[in-house]
């Protein structure tokens, strides 16, 4: 049967070259996409550099660049790669391109007009050698739910848990070494624990046609009530302070949309991006619209098990709350290891690279 397909694959940080956990991806999303492809379906197979956040920021200026000449540079190094292993994207694109921006905002003001923002004061870390607050990945320490040592502060590799950097045991900067401080700033937050977004997400997430049954019983920890009736699904915090390399929120001086915020907003931009460049401006933007609208269009999602929490609630709440098309499939892969079960990752030096298997 002919389908109408829109896929991505996760977006590659633009912080260094593909290891090999990237090409396995795009390989098994693109096997299928040939085969929806070779079955008569129409397929719009998009990617992006994921260009925002604080670590691109550090990196660029350890490297004497601007944050866009540094993910230009990293993008530009893409094409052997994905050449090499003969990976079919239709278009590939940047989230901190015109569209995204775009994009991002509109969806953050309809979730605003829908009443799902707020704004709380919060204590974060701040780096008194480095004088400023601390992005997520650049504190570390103990993971709070299973004690594994070394972890990021939004989320726990070993275990899978979800956490604020201040639920961290021992944390220190991975910049500068130090033990941060507690200091106070405004932040806005997506209300995910809102009546009507859990009770979306109960129904979605159990639809049995979203995801893998595995990822439905790891997903069913934030959102089964406990003995005190709490939930695990709180608010998600989307905003960071500057200086930060990002998205502005509107109407907030200062304060920038977490990169976890507007990375999924990458696909539709890429997609938005391809329809441009083969309508013109005008007629690409109509386009692209008209093809999310059309409830033909099926929307999948090729992605690691490290990010199943961001794509099967916060990215499908967002959508939904937003008044836009939902994903009709996620697909999860777990991890290629290395060193006897450590999870391959670029930041810790672990990726191997792909070209050398050409």
């Amino acid at each position: 049967m002919s389908r109408q397909l829109f896929v991505t694959t996760a977006l590659p940080y633009a912080n260094g070259n593909f290891h090999i956990g990237h090409i396995m991806e795009y390989i098994q999303a693109d096997t299928w996409v040939r085969h929806q492809r070779m079955q008569g379906s129409t397929v719009h197979f998009v990617c992006a550099d994921d260009a925002h956040g604080a670590p691109i920021m550090i990196a660029a200026e350890k490297a004497g660049k601007t944050p866009q000449q540094f993910v230009a540079d990293i993008s530009a190094g893409r094409k052997p790669y994905l050449d090499g292993f003969h990976i079919s994207f239709d278009n590939w694109h940047s989230t901190d391109a015109p569209e995204n921006h775009e994009l991002a905002q509109d969806i953050y003001r309809a979730l605003k007009a829908n009443d799902l923002i707020s704004t709380r004061t919060i204590e974060q870390f701040y780096d008194p050698q480095k004088a400023m607050f601390l992005p997520d990945r650049f504190i570390k320490g103990e993971c709070p739910k299973c004690g594994t040592k070394d972890q990021y502060g939004d989320n726990c590799e070993s275990c899978g848990a979800v956490y604020s950097p201040t639920d961290l045991k021992n944390p220190y900067s991975a910049l500068s070494g130090a033990t941060p401080e507690l200091r106070k700033s405004e932040h806005y937050f997506f209300k995910l624990s809102d009546p009507r977004c859990v009770a979306f997400l109960e129904g979605w997430t159990a639809d049995g046609n979203h995801l893998q049954t595995e990822v439905y019983n790891k997903i069913k920890e934030w959102l089964i009530p406990k003995e005190d009736g709490q939930r695990d699904l709180g608010d998600w915090d989307i905003s960071r302070d500057a200086p930060y390399f990002g998205i502005e929120i509107p109407d907030a001086p200062g304060k920038y949309f977490y990169v976890w915020l507007d990375a999924p907003i990458g696909y539709l931009a890429s997609l938005k991006n391809l329809f441009i460049k083969q309508h013109g401006a005008v007629a690409g933007a109509q386009a692209f619209e008209t093809f999310l609208a059309d409830p033909a269009t099926e929307q999948v999602h090729f992605i690691g098990k490290d990010i199943i929490t961001f794509h099967t609630l916060f990215w499908p709440a967002m959508l939904h709350f937003s008044g836009r098309k939902t994903p009709n499939v996620v697909h999860v892969h777990g991890f290629l290891t290395i060193n006897s079960g450590e999870k391959m990752s670029k930041s810790r030096g672990t990726g191997l690279d792909p070209l050398k298997y050409l």
